[in-house]
């Protein structure tokens, strides 16, 4: 007597198409110090912000109250360091510019699902 197998088909499973891995993205970043008159950041900081968008990260270095100037580091991503020093050399025409860095960020790629 031979027996037979009986496979018990269970609902279908539907199976999903894996996507490949994304690669990370590589965003620039720019450090820059920035001087300006005054010792009053308020106005300063609207105009980086003014200049620079949302992209923008400020911190304040120092505020020298004798000698009335105020120094700014400034962290900038998704621009490049020319496009950063001329939005800068544009919008405040007194500033100093100091030490700059440009580097390459990699960020996880994300997935529009």
């Amino acid at each position: 007597m031979l027996h037979q197998s009986v496979l018990a088909r269970e609902s279908a499973v539907p199976r999903t198409l894996r996507m490949p891995d994304a690669q990370p993205t590589q965003v620039s970043f720019v450090t820059l110090d920035v001087t300006v008159p005054g010792t009053s950041s308020a106005d300063a900081r609207r105009a980086l912000h003014a200049a620079l968008g949302d992209d923008l990260r400020l911190f304040i270095v120092t505020i020298d109250k004798r000698n009335e100037y105020t120094t700014f580091r400034v962290e900038v991503t998704s621009h490049t360091l020319d496009e950063v020093i001329v939005a800068l050399t544009r919008t405040l025409s007194q500033a100093t510019l100091g030490r700059a860095a440009a580097s390459v960020e990699r960020r996880p790629a994300l997935h529009d699902d």
